[in-house]
């Protein structure tokens, strides 16, 4: 079986490489990243007692709680993380500076096998459903304590597992521990294979969320920027809603005298943003290219800086979920800063989250554009009525923290 899946994973690439590099050559991606992810490195090999896999921005910061615990726990432990993209690789250099950063290894046997020499880990914790075969046996091979960490199952992704039971069953027995964000996540993972013996419930790691409370580089020139008016973040805005918002914003910031600021979750959304802002003739100025002068809507074409930014907003909207096949993104974080939220309907990514915020009351579901802009101008317009949806979404925070600390005493255990 295992034959097979390497075939497979060789064909996918050979058939995948062409799209690599004419990416590689126009936006810089994929081609700096290439010998690490086949397992080449520079640097002399060294043993790490923990391996830490975060795919992207969003799993290394959740990471960052779990591995802070397990450091005050057990100081000298010497730490390996992994991410597979760039702006994963670039946050987590941010998060854990004494720890060794690296790219992922590809699944194949021989990357895996040279990431292993390379860093010889001892315990391997993956944040989230990150199911790879030969990284999965490969490290039990080599007695490498495997843990899966903040373990979800989402809506999409649950019949595709069912349906590749047999194989996804042998990959999840060799772990010691799955740890499931909730009870339907575990039901899930029993269901496709993994031994209900090792799989417990253990909540979201993300609601373990830290707020960075460091200045923000551009806080002065944005305070200015912004020149006291009330502020409406759409973050991490997906195609499509970016289409719908910006026909609407003229008037909202004439009837609101409002400042919005828009973080598109995609690079590739960051010219397209740019030209509808300018077909609309709204005021705008875009991160990276500062300058100084009035306007009324940033666009965040850079990355890592959205969450420090949710300090500035009076009202928020959690992008990726107004239209379907998206399935949402974490509100965290402008909920730990005291800021109300709304999001669509479509959360899937975020289910039990976003279950959580609307049952507290905690959050706002919108349905269209019009919804989401209505709801900021509530927020606006009435402080009390902001002041009171900001201390529920952050007092909601605040009351289901707890997965780091759980997760990090599973890894303290395993290195033992």
């Amino acid at each position: 079986m295992f034959v097979l899946y390497e075939v497979l994973l060789y064909l996918a690439f050979v058939l995948a490489l062409p799209y690599f590099l004419l990416t590689g050559a126009l936006r810089g991606k994929y081609l700096a990243n290439f010998p690490a992810r086949m397992g080449f490195y520079r640097t002399p090999a060294a043993a790490h007692d923990l391996w830490i896999h975060a795919v992207s921005v969003g799993e290394t910061m959740a990471a960052r709680p779990v591995v802070e615990e397990v450091l005050r726990r057990r100081p000298a432990t010497t730490i390996v993380v992994t991410t597979t993209t760039i702006t994963g690789q670039a946050q987590a250099r941010k998060l854990f500076p004494d720890a060794t950063v690296t790219y992922f290894p590809f699944d194949f046997a021989a990357s895996v096998k040279r990431f292993l020499r390379q860093h010889q880990p001892h315990v391997f914790a993956t944040m989230e459903t990150e199911i790879w075969p030969n990284v999965t046996r490969l490290s039990r091979a080599r007695g490498v304590r495997m843990l899966l960490a903040n373990g979800r199952i989402s809506d999409r992704s649950f019949p595709r597992y069912r349906l590749m039971k047999g194989l996804v069953g042998r990959i999840l027995r060799k772990y010691d521990h799955i740890l499931a964000r909730e009870e339907t996540d575990r039901e899930r993972f029993i269901a496709i294979g993994a031994p209900a013996s090792i799989v417990e419930t253990s909540g979201n790691v993300k609601f373990d969320y830290i707020l960075d409370g460091r200045p923000l580089e551009i806080g002065p020139q944005l305070e200015a920027l912004i020149a006291g008016r009330k502020v409406l973040i759409l973050g991490s805005t997906m195609e499509g809603e970016d289409e719908a918002f910006v026909p609407l914003l003229e008037r909202f910031i004439a009837a609101h005298n409002a400042f919005v600021i828009i973080g598109p979750r995609k690079p590739e959304r960051f010219d397209v943003v740019a030209a509808l802002l300018t077909a609309s003739k709204i005021r705008f100025v875009r991160r990276s290219e500062w300058a100084d002068g009035a306007a009324d809507v940033l666009l965040l074409d850079t990355f890592g800086e959205l969450a420090k930014i949710y300090r500035y907003a009076t009202a928020s909207f959690i992008g990726g979920s107004l239209l379907l096949p998206t399935g949402g993104h974490n509100p965290i974080e402008p909920a730990a800063a005291g800021v109300p939220v709304t999001f669509g309907p479509y959360m899937s990514n975020f289910r039990e989250i976003a279950e959580i915020f609307l049952r507290e009351g905690s959050a706002v579901e919108s349905r269209s554009a019009g919804d989401v802009l209505a709801f900021a101008g509530r927020m606006f317009d009435d402080d009390s009525a902001r002041a009171a949806a900001g201390e529920r979404a952050r007092r909601t925070v605040e009351q289901n923290r707890g997965a780091a600390e759980r997760t990090a005493s599973r890894i303290i255990e395993m290195l033992a």
